[in-house]
């Protein structure tokens, strides 16, 4: 099975969230010249949750794929 596109990403997490859901994609990790990896505490790459992601979210998942963060959000309850 293929993985969503942003704007279907976009589309499912404001189905679950309604007007608040959002989504984002972190650039790919790069390697830097003394053989660290940029962004190790932001291992996955693609985050999903509500209220554009910032203090006031409280649902929030991540993962290697769109269909992985959606997988790890917690429940709204």
């Amino acid at each position: 099975m293929a993985d969503m596109t942003e704007e279907q990403a976009l589309a499912e997490a404001r189905r679950r969230w309604g007007d608040t859901g959002a989504v984002r994609v972190r650039p790919p990790a790069v390697t830097t010249r003394s053989g660290g990896v940029r962004g190790r505490l932001a291992r996955y790459r693609f985050v999903v949750g509500n209220y554009d992601l910032g203090k006031r979210c409280s649902v929030q998942g991540q993962g290697d794929t769109w269909r992985e963060a959606f997988a790890d959000a917690r429940a709204r309850t």
